[in-house]
């Protein structure tokens, strides 16, 4: 028996019924001469996938072994390559000669084990784009605001149903949740630590927002910050000059705690809805008791994400500051020549009139006001 399942003999058809390769540890010397014999073959393979505990070396060898063989199409053969690639192995495979590179499906994210596919050259053209964004020299809330600019300066498109990465940077049009995949992806490219979490409708739909990492020494902040390109990107065909569609960072770097306070009522979803909670103890004892899969699988990804325990994470929340517009509006003016009278002044009124109307007002400063305001009528 040999290593495909096959009585092993010297009849020519052996292997003209075998259609599908699975090929799940490294090639063996042994493993690689079954492989030639199939290969150089009258058969019918038309899918070959590699997975598990695969490696490069034995997805290379099999490349090369079907572009010499007499007995297989390669053009007609889907090659799926479901592995947890490192950034050194895809760079290897992305450089590599390939005959049919179409054929070829790679990787670009993965969460839970599942695995976001494309063909090879269109993982080229993702790398690209991001390889494109120069942010040498830049400090992090300089390199995230640069990332923000460019995603929220595509198109929103909520008819949009798929949210493949290629297909967002091929049209440069997507809805909300491709928007903060994007920003996040772009991201964990450079380096970032990031989460992509929900928001629930009153409808009963959701939308993603992304939760950054981020630690400023130049500017002074340290904390996870929430951010939705989406939320600040503007249509391209009624503001057409780039730096007025730039104007809006109004979801740019809140708290999580900022979102419990949406007047339209919405609401944090899934594992934020537990972070949100004021009380580090009460929110750990919570999340101990969960029963709910979805959020525990949320939780060890949100805890991967970061690197360090769920406790220590919800202090850097509860602790974390917004970015307030005086910075926002020093790293724009760092980032572009803005060629428009009083520009600063716009990024500001938009900021402080957007926020009134997209936050409710904190009971606790109501309240402040009205004691400070009781004890001012007192005294007169």
């Amino acid at each position: 028996m040999n290593v495909l399942g096959l009585e092993k003999d010297d009849d020519i058809l052996t292997y003209f019924d075998v259609q599908n390769l699975s090929i799940d540890h490294p090639l063996t010397p042994d493993d690689v001469e079954e492989y030639k014999d199939l290969i150089f073959s009258p058969n019918s393979l038309h899918q070959i996938y590699f997975k598990d505990d695969c490696d490069i070396k034995s997805i290379q060898l099999i490349k090369d072994l079907l572009t010499i063989s007499d007995y297989v199409d390669d053009s007609l053969i889907d090659k799926i390559i479901l592995l947890k690639l490192s950034k050194k192995e895809l760079q290897t495979l992305l450089s590599d000669k390939f005959e049919n590179p179409e054929t070829w499906s790679l990787p670009y994210a993965e969460e839970n084990d599942n695995f976001s596919l494309t063909d090879l050259p269109r993982l080229r053209m993702l790398k690209a784009f991001v390889k494109k964004i120069n942010v040498d020299g830049l400090s992090p809330l300089e390199t995230v605001m640069k990332v923000y600019d460019i995603v929220k300066l595509m198109d929103f498109d909520n008819e949009c149903k798929d949210e493949s990465l290629p297909d967002i940077v091929s049209s440069l049009k997507t809805n909300s949740n491709g928007f903060n995949k994007l920003f996040s992806y772009i991201l964990d490219s450079l380096g970032f630590k990031t989460f992509l979490g929900k928001i629930k409708t009153t409808d009963g739909d959701s939308y993603s927002i992304t939760l950054v990492d981020i630690v400023d020494k130049e500017y002074g902040f340290d904390g996870i910050y929430v951010f939705d390109p989406s939320m600040d990107t503007l249509p391209k065909n009624k503001y057409e000059k780039i730096n007025v569609r730039r104007v809006n960072y109004n979801f740019f770097g809140l708290p999580l705690e900022y979102y419990n306070r949406l007047s339209y009522g919405d609401k944090l979803d899934g594992i934020l809805s537990i972070l949100s909670i004021e009380d580090t103890d009460y929110s750990c004892e919570k999340m101990n008791v969960c029963k709910s899969n979805k959020i525990l699988k949320e939780r060890d990804r949100f805890l991967e994400s970061f690197g360090l325990p769920y406790n220590k994470l919800h202090i850097i929340l509860k602790r974390t500051n917004p970015i307030d517009i005086d910075t926002i509006i020093k790293i724009n003016q760092r980032l572009y020549d803005n060629k428009i009278d009083n520009y600063e002044q716009l990024l500001k009124d938009n900021y402080e009139t957007r926020k009134e109307e997209l936050f409710t007002k904190n009971t606790e400063e109501e309240l402040e006001k009205m004691i400070e305001s009781e004890s001012s009528n007192m005294n007169k």
